[in-house]
């Protein structure tokens, strides 16, 4: 570029400049009369919201307001402001909650003919419910209205009480099978509600009712199916179903009385090649992670038919646990072609190569995967002594696509929420926008919400479309100066607390799992209060500075309970560290086997995750050490956590 063209753009740049700043004024001054309006917005006939929604008629949250006010006022003399609402934000988190709250109303008002004209399938059992009742009493819709009730009907628990006149009905019409009632009663005994079975139960024929006791039997009692004389091969394909059932949770309990049952219910019944291999495969799984004698014999017996991926893991762990490499490469060789072909195969194929004394066919097998960002690429370039590829590749997107993306009203919404730190909202938006996309769109948009700061969705984005290789994006210095102070202060390898970060939330500041833990480090209250001596509210936990504070005051705590080895308190991180210590081997054991054979999948695949992605930020980071050098070369054994 020219100096004469630098020179243009700079002058440009200066005369948008007070533009800019007044449109952000601006912005700023409707983001306050938003929150005012918001709170009149149930009073719209109030002078204070009228004059307040006349201010913000190029808003892009205007919409919420509009929506608030008809929520505040549903009744049939809004038909018209509803149903053009809902018309106009059909298919956008503005239509479900209002079509919800209308279509209750219209159901209360007995209105079958405006419900039907108005209704969505939302996911709403009542509503659902109701859908089908209606149908039913038009005769028009009576057929149509059959065929939604099998959906209904089979779920493991007891439906909505809209449900019963369908239900009526549909049994009138001949519809319910007995077959029916036995794969409701199946779903509502194996892990559904099983106080629905014995309703159930009392709708099979009297022949089959004792069907009924025998799940409720195996579901309180696995090991009661080990009295094989309450199984009187009456309903030979059901008892069977019953016994397959048990038996994959009494293996757990008790692997002798499991087999021994098993055993002698073959000579009772005629199972299926099908059945056995699920058989074979329950047993097999609880075995090799038991490491109990027999989970060689049950694991081959497993690794039949259509090559499931879980067994020939856990076939592949076994033999790396007992280091038979011949096996290795032998179970390697007899995998499926996408697992034989998958970076954990050929790492693992180059390791028995290694000790099989074909050193050049290693050699061959690491040098090809060390060119991969990847767990396994990372250690192929460890024990190669080489430092590892990020084959980064940016995505290269112009600016005129993004703003495309970014004047969609959607995104406009989505990036005011953002700037509210409403970030559920903001995310239902931006989620609810995504489908409309086109592929190369999607991208674009993860750029965009990269450019906001916004990386969960850049880097969940990234990975839903495929585009795997833009690695500063997927792997961003997020808040990177709390991050950095608290490292230091609680002396923790940076690089490690980014990727704890990354790992656990994507950088989403209000994560917060099924389990309780919460905000970008993924901290469990309790965690929070051991570790400050007090009480610790759920605020503070989603705020990004205190949670990292945390979040790396902990990862020290675990460092030292670990004698400083990463891996190990990576480990506990997501585990805990006394279960850890349960699984260190006595006797020194290759760090990599050891990782392969974390008896929990979901430590075994973080510990992989957080190592890989400990070495991309150390790269990111300016630092050249090559992590995965120290890693291929570790041996593991209780000895390190001994105090």
């Amino acid at each position: 570029m020219s100096f004469v063209s630098v020179l243009r753009n700079l002058l440009l740049l200066i005369c948008l400049l007070p533009m800019l700043s007044l449109a952000q004024d601006k912005l700023e001054k409707q983001r306050q009369q938003f929150l005012e309006a918001e709170k009149w917005s149930y009073y719209p006939n109030s002078q204070t919201f009228i004059e307040l929604t006349g201010q913000l008629h190029d808003y892009p949250l205007l919409p919420y307001l509009e929506q608030n006010a008809l929520l505040s006022g549903i009744k049939l003399s809004n038909e018209e402001a509803i149903a053009r609402f809902l018309q106009d934000y059909d298919k956008t988190p503005l239509d479900s909650e209002l079509r919800q709250k209308w279509l209750n109303y219209l159901a209360k008002r007995q209105d079958q003919t405006r419900f039907l004209k108005y209704y969505r399938d939302m996911g709403d059992d009542h509503l659902r419910c109701l859908n089908a009742a209606y149908r039913l009493q038009q005769s028009e819709f009576r057929e149509q209205a059959f065929k939604l009730v099998p959906e209904l009907w089979l779920v493991g628990k007891s439906q909505d009480k809209a449900c019963d006149p369908v239900f009526r009905q549909w049994t009138e019409a001949g519809h319910r099978t007995n077959e029916m009632i036995w794969q409701r009663l199946a779903l509502a005994a194996d892990g559904g509600d099983h106080t629905l079975v014995p309703y159930l139960q009392s709708l099979l024929p009297k022949s089959q009712q004792y069907l009924g006791d025998l799940w409720l039997q195996a579901r309180r009692n696995p090991a009661s199916v080990s009295r094989l004389t309450n199984f009187p091969v009456k309903q030979p394909e059901r008892e069977k179903q019953i016994l397959i059932y048990a038996l994959k949770r009494l293996v757990w309990r008790d692997q002798a009385l499991a087999v021994k049952t098993w055993q002698k219910a073959a000579d009772k019944f005629q199972f299926r090649f099908d059945e056995e291999l699920d058989m074979a495969r329950g047993f097999a799984i609880a075995m090799a992670v038991e490491n109990h004698p027999q989970a060689e014999f049950w694991l081959e017996k497993a690794n039949q038919g259509d090559g499931n991926e879980d067994i020939f893991r856990w076939h592949l762990t076994h033999v790396l646990r007992h280091k038979d490499w011949q096996h290795v490469a032998d179970v390697i060789g007899n995998a499926p072609k996408d697992l034989e072909s998958d970076y954990s195969s050929r790492y693992w194929l180059a390791r028995s190569y290694e000790h099989l004394n074909d050193p050049v066919a290693a050699q061959k097998q690491f040098d090809t995967l060390s060119s991969v960002r990847h767990y396994y690429g990372f250690m192929a370039s460890g024990k190669l002594a080489r430092t590892p590829s990020l084959a980064d590749s940016p995505l290269q997107v112009s600016e005129t696509e993004l703003q495309a993306i970014a004047d969609l009203p959607a995104a406009r919404r989505a990036q005011e929420f953002l700037a509210l730190k409403r970030y559920t909202s903001a995310r239902r938006e931006w989620l609810q926008m995504q489908p409309h996309l086109t592929h190369s769109q999607g991208l674009a948009a993860a750029v965009l919400a990269d450019n906001w700061g916004w990386h969960d969705q850049a880097i969940f984005a990234f990975s839903r479309l495929g585009y795997l290789d833009d690695v500063k994006r997927r792997f961003p210095l997020a808040f990177d100066a709390q991050l950095l102070q608290s490292a230091s202060k609680h002396h923790v390898d940076p690089a490690w607390a980014f990727a704890i970060a990354r790992r656990e939330s994507s950088f989403m500041v209000d994560a917060n799992s099924g389990a309780g833990a919460k905000g970008l480090m993924q901290l469990m209250p309790g965690t929070a209060r051991y570790l400050a001596k007090k009480q610790v509210s759920n605020q503070v936990l989603f705020d990004p500075q205190q949670n990292v504070e945390f979040g790396t005051q902990y990862l020290r705590y675990l460092m030292d309970k670990m004698q400083d080895n990463p891996v190990l308190a990576t480990a506990a991180y997501n585990a805990g560290w006394r279960r850890v210590q349960q699984w260190l081997p006595k006797e020194g054991v290759p760090l990599d086997i050891w990782v392969e054979t974390i008896p929990y999948k979901e430590t075994r695949n973080y510990v992989k995750a957080v190592m890989a992605y400990k070495q991309i930020y150390k790269q990111r980071l300016g630092q050249e050490q090559n992590l995965f050098k120290d890693l291929a070369n570790m041996q593991i054994s209780s000895a390190m956590t001994a105090m």
